[in-house]
């Protein structure tokens, strides 16, 4: 019987000698290495080495039609220093960290909570934890537009709504996109696609722990809220804090939704930093001053993430041998 199994198969399957030569074949290794680092050094390396080379090199328009750069050593990074419109948008990134990365991690924690603990019907949970997921399906650049069309002061849907509940007057509107509002504008736009993505991880979270602990509070006859605060929440520190990181490092960059939305306006209402670099290298073709600016963020970046990862570790570990 394995005499005429065997024969069904080519030759080249059944020979151990062919089959071993072809997956040990010196070729191999190398071709499932090298694509990956050849694809890493053409969309990672090489950009942050070209970037560099010209955050010392007064680059724009003229100087990359002429392919002629002019050394200016530190000029573009003490430039953009010493500018007030960094200055001022370091503050209102500030702002949006604080009102958009961190309430989305709170509203995401509190809402897979909600889910996981009060909501006992299994269907009705997933059911409510897909339309929640679905903003987060949309591309950050559609939900803009979608944004812009409610916020309008006089056809938008927000101050109709306002309208009709009585907060605002038959003839009174507010400029949701005026100077006054228009980063809580863009801030409300980014909350609401991406609340879903730390709810999605800390419900993940929550789903993992282990039951016999709850049910040994449960013996002891914990309260609902002492197993919150003393079991469910320490266990989801880790969790919750790689929740913040993620948010972080794609708040840190938030362009798409302001560009749709505002074009950084009015004025300089909503300029970020990474929008300056954007302005400066895609509008302005200042390349030179662009890349230092990029370069600024990323060290800012990695230094504020570094210090938040060796507080976490801190904590931690104090837990631990608490």
């Amino acid at each position: 019987m394995n005499q005429t199994t065997e024969s069904n198969y080519p030759e080249w399957f059944t020979s151990r000698t062919r089959t071993k030569d072809l997956i040990v074949s010196p070729a191999v290794p190398w071709l499932m290495v090298g694509v990956p680092v050849l694809v890493l050094v053409a969309i990672v390396i090489y950009p942050t080495i070209w970037m560099g080379y010209h955050a010392f090199h007064d680059t724009n328009m003229m100087s990359l039609f002429y392919n002629n750069y002019e050394y200016v050593g530190w000029e573009n990074f003490y430039n953009v220093l010493t500018a007030e419109r960094m200055h001022d948008s370091i503050g209102r990134l500030f702002q949006y960290l604080l009102f958009g990365a961190c309430l989305e991690v709170f509203l995401g924690t509190v809402l897979a909570l909600i889910l996981y603990e009060l909501i006992k019907k299994e269907w009705l949970r997933i059911t409510l934890l897909i339309f929640m997921v679905m903003p987060m399906m949309l591309p950050p650049s559609i939900v803009g537009v979608l944004w812009k069309f409610l916020l309008q002061a006089y056809n938008g849907a927000v101050n109709h709504l306002f309208i009709n509940f009585g907060f605002l007057g038959p003839m009174e509107r507010i400029e949701w996109l005026g100077i006054d509002y228009a980063l809580i504008s863009v801030t409300i736009a980014d909350l609401w696609q991406w609340t879903a993505l730390p709810l999605l991880i800390v419900y993940s979270g929550r789903v993992s722990l282990p039951p016999a602990i709850y049910e040994a509070a449960k013996v002891d006859g914990a309260s609902g809220w002492l197993v919150l605060r003393r079991i469910t929440l320490p266990m989801l520190k880790e969790i919750i804090a790689i929740a913040f990181i993620i948010r972080f490092m794609d708040a840190y960059k938030y362009v798409d939704k302001i560009y749709v939305m505002t074009s950084g306006g009015p004025g300089q209402a909503t300029e970020l930093p990474v929008f300056i670099a954007f302005q400066k290298g895609i509008r302005e073709v200042e390349v030179g001053e662009a890349a230092a600016y990029a370069w600024l963020i990323f060290v800012v970046a990695a230094v504020l993430i570094t210090l938040f990862l060796k507080y976490l570790k801190k904590v931690l570990k104090a837990q631990a041998f608490a």
